[in-house]
């Protein structure tokens, strides 16, 4: 081998290891990348976090849990809370949680309330605006603090002026999806939309700022507005079926009373060939076109993050309201292929596809 030669084959060597050494730093930096990906993803579930601290001598830590009525969505929630709270750890060996339910009854809603301040619990957890508004009304000017979820607006409903440092002693999870948002949607499915009906129980305490707000911005569009008011379950899908015969499209917010009857509501609206844009998944696994919506549950988990947190000794005001800003589309593929109607590619690709559920009588 000549001098030439061996001077090659002395840079082939070199060039091989400084390859093989950028490789060994590569492939170290990716493990080490995996490991602070890995390690972001734990910190947000609660076995990676700090020991829950142990409850006083005195026995587990109080929590009442308030819910107004049943109602698909908010027993999602509650559902989702206390599996939360065995994540976290606190079984009833370390925090006792008392269920209550008012029913729909405003007065024993108050009633549930006032009895858990009585019994001085450390946080109340209450499922839905009238139910936030008790608990509040009742833990005012005490030790208590409470915990929201399943409030539109916590500025209007409960008076919340700073939602990064709650004032007083209540702080939740908001869910802020709005009315322009199903409208526009619906817009782009159908840009000649020019009257919209509104199924809702005037009664039911849940959606009427949400029909405000759509009254407000179909007046502002200068789209037409007729109400279909239904006293009870029984009455709903006559009420859709009058509604659509007047109007494009119907729209329902989150009512419990729609939400009993929402598979023989959305038989109407399907064979009337309107289409019908709820606020909840539940209507639309019983047949409703779409829904913009949260995850309730995750907005149980985070609720109870927060229970969680008061009683190992944060305050409201560091614990700052959590808002859905932008809600998810839910999707009931067979009614969208029953009325023939197209959705933009950027929503479907993104939209939540919802089983259709069969009806009793199948």
């Amino acid at each position: 081998m000549n001098a030439y030669d061996r001077q090659a084959l002395k840079g082939s060597v070199i060039m091989k290891r400084l390859l093989c050494i950028m490789l060994a730093i590569l492939l170290a930096v990716a493990a080490l990348a995996g490991c602070s990906k890995k390690e972001e993803n734990e910190s947000s579930s609660p076995s990676s976090l700090s020991p829950a601290p142990e409850p006083e001598a005195s026995g587990p830590y109080q929590v009442g849990l308030v819910q107004y009525t049943d109602y698909a969505p908010y027993d999602e929630a509650r559902t989702a809370f206390l599996s939360r709270l065995e994540e976290w750890g606190y079984g009833d060996s370390r925090m006792q949680v008392d269920y209550q339910k008012a029913d729909g009854d405003s007065a024993k809603l108050e009633e549930i309330c006032k009895s858990f301040v009585d019994e001085e619990k450390e946080v109340v957890v209450a499922i839905s605006a009238p139910a936030a508004e008790a608990a509040k009304k009742a833990c005012e000017g005490t030790e208590t603090k409470v915990v929201f979820l399943g409030v539109s607006d916590p500025k209007e409903s409960l008076g919340i002026e700073d939602d990064v440092n709650p004032e007083g002693n209540i702080t939740g999870v908001a869910d802020l999806i709005t009315a322009r948002q199903a409208l526009d949607l619906a817009v782009q499915v159908d840009s000649s939309i020019k009257t919209v009906g509104i199924l809702y129980d005037s009664n039911c305490p849940f959606g009427t700022g949400y029909v405000d707000a759509l009254k407000a911005v179909c007046a502002e569009l200068e789209i037409a507005v007729v109400e279909g008011n239904p006293a009870g379950k029984d009455q709903v899908a006559e009420a859709m079926k009058e509604l659509c015969g007047q109007v494009d499209a119907v729209f329902s917010p989150m009512d419990s009373t729609v939400s009993a009857a929402a598979q023989e509501a959305a038989k109407a609206a399907r064979e009337a060939g309107k289409p019908w844009y709820a606020a909840s998944e539940d209507a639309v696994a019983a047949g409703a076109l779409a829904s913009i919506n949260i995850d309730y549950t995750d907005a149980g988990n985070k609720a109870a993050d927060m229970a969680v947190q008061l009683v190992s000794g944060k305050t409201v005001e560091e614990l700052a309201v959590y808002a859905y800003l932008n809600g998810r589309v839910s999707v009931n593929q067979e009614t969208m292929d029953a009325l023939a109607l197209h959705f933009p590619e950027e929503v479907l690709e993104k939209a939540n596809y919802i089983k259709a559920q069969k009806s009793e009588e199948t």
